[in-house]
């Protein structure tokens, strides 16, 4: 009885010893989670004010990429106007001939537009090649070669383009006789000789035209030339095209004539039909003009007149836009008037017959 009694002693004090020490870890652990909260409540936490900074800097460096703007590749700025040779100064011009104006200084960029004849301009900058004028408070190009000051243009506002027919070597080789034409013709001749002066056409016709030109000027024309020299290749469609392009107001195409009959004689001109199939818009103003030229001629060298050949024939006449008229001034297979032809006296009354009619043509 006693051993069992010592047992239950026994016993009894384990399990006392047990659940205090139970109860006081606890205890141990609710003191400890106190101190924490406590000192969760008094310290910061590190860790979040990290990551708060974090997010701000983040922030910060979005606003800052945000309100840097990208640094673009720059664009080819294209042809500009040479720096070596550019001046700066504005002065009103005006075009010397039609021309292109273009949206930058080079053949190869856009045409924005194509001008008339003494169209006018405010130049801002020149560089001896390339013009820059103003054009609706925008900067556009023409070249400078087509641009004179208004102060130089001193002409009566007409512009006369001469072609002294032929050249020293022809073109055999063949063109269309007009636009859009099947028929094909030489592209320029080599003319004819005068039978006793031994002069070629195309020595003549540059003669004479030289003489005409400076008749013009003389009365105020603004005067351009095909041709200065013998030695060029120039076919007729490409005469008529220096004539469209530079907006003629009269093309005056001087040739000499010919015949198997050495006893013709007289002075022509000839001007396409009514019914011409490319430019038969025109014939009324070059028949007034081949009217007009061949009268003067005719008075001021008292030369036989003849008439006034209308044909569909002249790829000279067929490529133009613009009034033309060939004058035949004589014929170098008679002797008679090949001998005249060739009379510098004789060329310059020739010269002035032919002014007389562009006068009369324009009313002056």
């Amino acid at each position: 009885m006693k051993k069992y009694a010592k047992w239950l002693a026994l016993l009894l004090t384990a399990f006392i010893l047990i659940g205090g020490c139970g109860n006081a870890e606890e205890d141990s652990g609710k003191k400890q989670q106190a101190e924490s909260e406590e000192q969760s409540e008094d310290t910061p936490d590190v860790s979040k004010e990290n990551n708060e900074r974090e997010d701000e800097s983040e922030g910060e460096d979005a606003a800052s990429k945000e309100e840097e703007p990208e640094q673009e590749e720059p664009e080819n700025p294209g042809p500009v106007l040479n720096p070596d040779t550019v001046s700066y100064a504005r002065e009103e011009v005006a075009a010397s001939a039609s021309v292109n104006v273009r949206t930058a200084p080079s053949t190869d960029s856009e045409i924005y537009q194509t001008v008339p004849r003494r169209s006018e301009f405010v130049r801002t900058a020149d560089d001896g090649q390339w013009s820059a004028v103003e054009i609706d408070g925008k900067e556009y190009y023409i070249a400078s070669e087509f641009l004179k000051l208004k102060s130089e243009m001193t002409d009566n506002g007409y512009l006369v383009v001469i072609d002294a027919g032929h050249q020293g070597r022809g073109n055999s080789e063949q063109e269309p006789i007009g636009p859009g034409a099947s028929e094909m013709k030489a592209k320029v001749a080599s003319g004819t000789t005068g039978c006793v002066s031994g002069l070629k056409e195309y020595e003549l016709t540059l003669m004479v035209s030289l003489k005409l030109q400076a008749e013009l000027e003389a009365r105020g024309y603004e005067v351009m030339m095909v041709r200065t020299s013998h030695d060029v290749n120039i076919s007729n469609s490409e005469r008529a095209a220096i004539a469209n392009n530079a907006g003629a107001d009269a093309f005056i195409r001087v040739h000499a004539n010919g015949s198997e009959d050495g006893g013709e004689n007289g002075i022509l001109t000839i001007c396409p039909t009514s019914g011409n199939p490319y430019m038969g818009n025109l014939y009324s103003q070059c028949r007034s003009l081949s009217e007009c030229v061949l009268d003067g001629a005719v008075n001021a060298t008292g030369a036989n007149k003849k008439y006034i050949w209308e044909t569909d024939t002249m790829s000279g006449i067929n490529w133009c836009t613009v009034p033309v008229t060939i004058v035949e001034m004589g014929f170098m297979t008679n002797p008679t008037e090949d001998a005249n032809m060739a009379d510098d006296g004789y060329q310059q009354r020739l010269a002035v017959g032919i002014a007389d009619g562009v006068d009369a043509y324009f009313g002056n």
